[in-house]
């Protein structure tokens, strides 16, 4: 994990500096915006102070977001300037910490940051039509495709595919690996589908070290995967098999999205099924900072994990009670693979 931590006073640079690379994490520094933009390559997560001489932190996020739309930038802020720093997430921060801060705050921010990009660089296998996904999620950017249904894929512009068949049976995986290390840019939508046509050439655990390593190489690479497979294609034990497949990687996803402190306390206040008005939640969880508390319900609303009703009460969402289980389940200790976290397409 590499941070570029960003502010125009050398003594919070050295600070931070030490006390993250304690933490076992890389750490760069600049001490203005347009330094910042000169070191973004490779760069994990930017923590930016919003006041600095020249180039200001909110021009300088306008920019990192132009050049690395995904990447994570915390805004450092004083008390004075908290609307600043919430204008900041709507132009796409991902949080911000006030000053002073200490390294428990700084953490917590950190991991924060690393779910949210988890979360939006993997989906489940998706029970809609996977091609039309990846023409939305993709935007006319660059795609690429591994799948077997070549056809769905021949005119659509900037996309490279893969083909998973060879002599009408399915491809060795580590020759596709070898042909999606050749083929992968960076900031691909990535789009993976019949899955389970691979069963037939392929063990499961081949298939299991593939998709954790396509995973890791879209994470790598700025990118988003989408998963597809058709269950009616297979067997009970090889539904089975993929079913277990999945609930892995979606372990993986799910334990990230709650690392954030705040947002899992948020979901387990809400998990009794209950409706709370934002004032109740703050009261609650005895939340002072406001604008914090909102972001954070925003972010829960945007991935899907949060509802809202009429009345503006917030409650969980489908998705939202899934992961409500699942930290019960670890709170019991009697988490099982196959079980309720498991999303797939429902047979029609």
């Amino acid at each position: 994990m590499k941070i570029l931590f960003v502010d125009d006073d050398e003594s919070i640079l050295d600070a931070a500096k030490t006390a993250l690379e304690v933490y076992g994490y890389e750490v760069e520094v600049a001490s203005s915006g347009m330094e910042c933009l000169e070191k973004l390559e490779g760069v994990d997560i930017v923590f930016l102070d919003i006041k600095m001489p020249g180039m200001d932190g909110i021009e300088t996020l306008m920019e990192i977001k132009k050049r690395k739309p995904s990447l994570p930038v915390v805004m450092i802020t004083a008390y004075a300037t908290v609307d600043t720093a919430i204008e900041a997430m709507k132009r796409g921060a991902s949080d911000y910490i006030r000053k002073p801060f200490d390294m428990e705050e700084l953490e917590k921010s950190i991991l924060a940051a690393i779910e949210d990009v988890k979360f939006r660089q993997i989906e489940d296998i998706h029970a809609g039509d996977c091609f039309k996904e990846f023409e939305r999620t993709r935007r006319g950017k660059r795609g690429l495709c591994i799948t077997r249904q070549v056809e769905k894929v021949k005119d659509m512009e900037n996309v490279e595919v893969i083909f998973m068949e060879h002599d009408l049976k399915p491809r060795k995986v580590e020759e596709i690996k070898r042909e999606v290390e050749e083929k992968i840019k960076k900031g691909d939508t990535i789009l993976f589908t019949d899955i389970e046509y691979l069963l037939k050439g392929n063990s499961i655990e081949e298939i299991r070290d593939f998709i954790q390593w396509l995973n890791k190489k879209a994470l790598a690479n700025d990118s988003k995967l989408i998963l597809s497979a058709n269950l009616k294609r297979v067997d009970e034990k090889e539904r089975k098999m993929l079913s277990d497949l999945i609930t892995d990687i979606h372990l993986d996803v799910l334990s990230d999205s709650i690392s954030n402190y705040m947002r899992r306390k948020i979901i387990d206040l809400l998990s009794s099924g209950e409706k709370y008005p934002f004032t109740k939640i703050a009261q609650e969880l005895g939340i002072e900072d406001n604008p914090k508390l909102s972001f954070h319900l925003k972010k829960l609303k945007d991935d899907g994990v949060l509802e809202q009703d009429e009345e503006k009460r917030y409650y969980l969402s489908k998705t939202g009670k899934e992961i409500a289980e699942f930290i019960e389940s670890i709170k019991k200790d009697r988490l099982s693979k196959g079980g309720k976290i498991l999303w797939m397409p429902v047979e029609k």
